[in-house]
Parts: C-alpha cells; structure tokens; sequence
C-alpha cells in the first residue's frame, strides 16, 4: 500500500532554519537560511559585509572576491532536535590577479519519519533530503569595490513515490570599503528559484495539476565594523515571497448540470529580519562570539540567541582550528549545535 504524504509539511516545517521559523512557514528554500558554518551561526548570521572570519560567499558572492593567501576549506555539521540533518561544506580559491571562486554544499533534512496507511496503521519510516550546491565568483574592480555573482542547483527529494524536484537560483551582490574598518554590503539572493511539484503519481489521479513553490526572494543590507581584535556586524533583510491562492466556485448552467470555475490569484507578502553579531579575539589561539536577531521584526517573540568560539590551534600546517556555535531558535522551539573544522591548504 502506497504511503501517505501527511507528514510532508510538519517535517518540512521542522526542518527550516532558524531565520524562517517565525515567518511565512512552508516557503521553498527555508532550510538552507540556517547559515554556513558555526561562525556565521554564531553571530546570528550577519556576515553579508564581514571578512574577519574567513570568506563565506554564501552570505554575498561578492566576498568570493576578497583576497587571502591560503585556500580556505570547511566541513561542518549539526546536533538538532527533531531528528534534523544540516551539513556543509566549503571551499575557497584564489583566481589571480584579482578575482576568487567558492564552492559550498549543503545537506539537510528530516530522518526517521513515522509514515502510515490511508487507515493510519505504521507502515515504516522515511526520510526527506534537501541539497544545495552553491558556486560563486568575485571580482575586485577596485581596492574598495568588489561584485560578485553566485548559482545555487537545489534539490529536493520528499518521498520515494514523488518525483524529486530542482530549482536554479541566482545570487548577486556588492562590497564596498567605506574605510579601513567599515564595510557595507549589499546581496539580492535566491533570484527565479522555485520548486515544481506534482503528486499525481503518489495518488494514482491523473488530473494532479503542477504546484510551483517560489524561494522568497532575499533583499540584504549589511553593516561590519572590523578591528584588529573585534568586529560588529549587522544586517537587515527584507524577504518577498509570492504565492498561489485557488479558490472554486459552483455554477449551474442552463441545463442544470453543476460546473466549477477555479480561480487562481497570485499573492505577494513580505517580511523582515534584523540580525546583529560580534567576536572578539580573546588569545591569538581563541575567539569568542554571539550574536541576537529577529527572525520576523513583525512578530512577537520570534527573537533569538546564538554563541560560539573558535580554538585556533597551534599548527602551522593547514593552521587548522575549531569552531562551535550554540542557537536558540525563535519562540525558544529548540536549541541547536554546530561544529566545524577549518583548514587553510
């Protein structure tokens, strides 16, 4: 007996992260906005204008254009409630004279979820999996001004019956160095993405109509103060996301026979979110972070805490160090850890 896909939704809403919890939940796209990596996790994920952590194109491809003189490579991983997955990783590379190129990945999902019969008796377990493989590539048109543009191929994979879907999104963004110790950012994300569903081979009918899932589209604006032993990042983003509302009426025609007339309206909704976060080098071998946003600036309660640090390690080869974040998701939901390993090659 075929499985039912009730649970499809709940397990999709547990597995957004922790920016889209308090929002428009369901949206395509949410639970890659938990961030890359404990550093930007820890420091509530305002790292659109940051370069003192490393370069993490995943918040604005222009930073793949920032240059350093090492390779930079990251593996992380999370321990979440709810049987939750969330995985990445990355790399960064130098493309001289003055461009650079990233590459990341993320893993993400639900295990173990209880599926059951029409009648509603066990009928196993299944698991859903979502992936993103990201490219971006930075240029410096000056010593001040860099630009960048990412791809991300998403792929998404709910249930053995139901055929996977994909979605291509396009990243750009804008680092500009007002100073020495200021940046300013400027990223418009996740641009045409969408997932295409069609459940008519899980249910057997064949009238199943196309149901296209939008990404939100990201609008960010983001601020870093940077010293030689701090830094202050904040950034603000604005998320539009449009959707489609069918509503049926009955008529009856002049034979009376009953005909349905579907309406379909398409529509848009916004909201915003404002995340602040810092470091401070405590010791050349520790680092310390938090970080506190508002997942949605329009909802009561959906602020939220977050915490790390870095154990910087006493090898010079691959100079290798630690990383460790501790977020509180909005509505105090669950918490969540993530751990990393950086290398420099």
């Amino acid at each position: 007996m075929k499985r039912v896909f009730t649970y499809i939704a709940i397990c999709f809403l547990m597995s957004m992260g922790t920016e889209l919890f308090a929002q428009n939940g369901g949206f395509a796209g949410a639970a890659f906005q938990s961030g890359f990596g404990p550093r930007g996790m820890a420091m509530s994920n305002a790292m659109g204008a940051s370069t003192s952590e490393g370069i993490y194109p995943f918040y604005n491809p222009a930073l793949a254009a920032v240059f350093q003189d090492e390779k930079q490579i990251d593996f992380s991983a999370s321990s979440m409630d709810f049987d939750r997955i969330y995985q990445n990783l990355g790399a960064h590379f130098q493309l001289p004279p003055n461009a650079g190129i990233a590459f990341g990945l993320i893993r993400t999902g639900v295990k173990d979820i209880d599926a059951r019969t029409l009648s509603g008796y066990p009928n196993g377990t299944f698991d859903i999996a979502e992936y993103q493989l990201t490219t971006a590539f930075g240029i410096r048109f000056s010593e001040k001004f860099y630009g960048g543009v990412g791809i991300k191929l998403n792929y998404a994979n709910y249930h053995e019956e139901l055929t996977p879907a994909t979605a291509v999104g396009l990243d750009l963004g804008m680092l500009y160095q007002l100073s020495n110790v200021i940046n300013v950012g400027i990223t418009v994300q996740d641009l045409f993405a969408n997932y295409t569903w069609n459940s008519g081979d899980l249910y057997g009918q064949s009238q199943s109509r196309n149901v296209v899932n939008n990404f939100p589209t990201r609008l960010k604006w983001a601020v870093s103060y940077q010293k030689e032993k701090f830094n202050l990042n904040t950034e603000y983003e604005l998320q539009i996301y449009s959707s489609e509302v069918s509503t049926n009426e009955i008529f009856i025609n002049g034979t009376g026979i009953p005909v349905s007339i579907t309406n379909t309206e398409t529509i848009n909704t916004s909201s915003g979110n404002f995340k602040i976060g810092g470091s401070w080098l405590a010791h050349e071998r520790f680092t310390l972070r938090a970080g506190y946003r508002l997942a949605d600036t329009k909802t009561d309660g959906s602020n939220s805490l977050s915490a790390g640090f870095s154990v910087h390690l006493p090898f010079d080869r691959f100079s290798p160090s630690i990383d460790y974040a501790f977020i509180r998701e909005p509505f105090g939901v669950s918490n969540f850890h993530v751990f990393a390993l950086r290398l420099h090659l």
